[in-house]
């Protein structure tokens, strides 16, 4: 490390300017703690035309797709033991067990008749 701090020219500029591309697309992708990070991106006329982050929080709460098959979290969810259906904090347990960032507010509704059951809320957060 000290070698490496020793060839470091103070005066010289710190900065380098990026090169700008007009053109192109990219993507790119990384493990979070809570899963796959991606990220796509378009860019023409030196302008963003689309771009899209999917983040784990996307992946672990993806709902039911094309085909119907549930998500991750609604699979786990799927005959989970409730003690009070009226307030089944269960259920925040098990999202929170894919992703820490989730259960801020979760509603909890009766599938048969869509009653809401319970609001769970962390902090007063809504």
């Amino acid at each position: 490390m000290k070698d490496w701090l020793s060839r470091l020219d103070l005066k010289e500029s710190f900065y380098t300017k990026p090169i700008e591309h007009a053109e192109g697309m990219g993507f790119g992708a990384t493990e979070a703690a809570r899963g796959a990070l991606a990220d796509w991106i378009v860019i023409e006329d030196s302008k963003i035309k689309n771009y899209q982050v999917i983040t784990p929080t996307a992946w672990n709460i993806g709902p039911r797709d094309g085909t119907e098959v549930l998500g991750p979290i609604e699979q786990a969810m799927v005959g989970s033991p409730i003690v009070d259906p009226e307030d089944p904090v269960e259920l925040g347990h098990v999202a929170r067990s894919f992703d820490s960032c989730l259960v801020c507010t979760v509603h909890a509704y009766d599938a048969k008749t869509g009653r809401e059951l319970s609001q769970f809320k962390i902090n007063g957060m809504v």
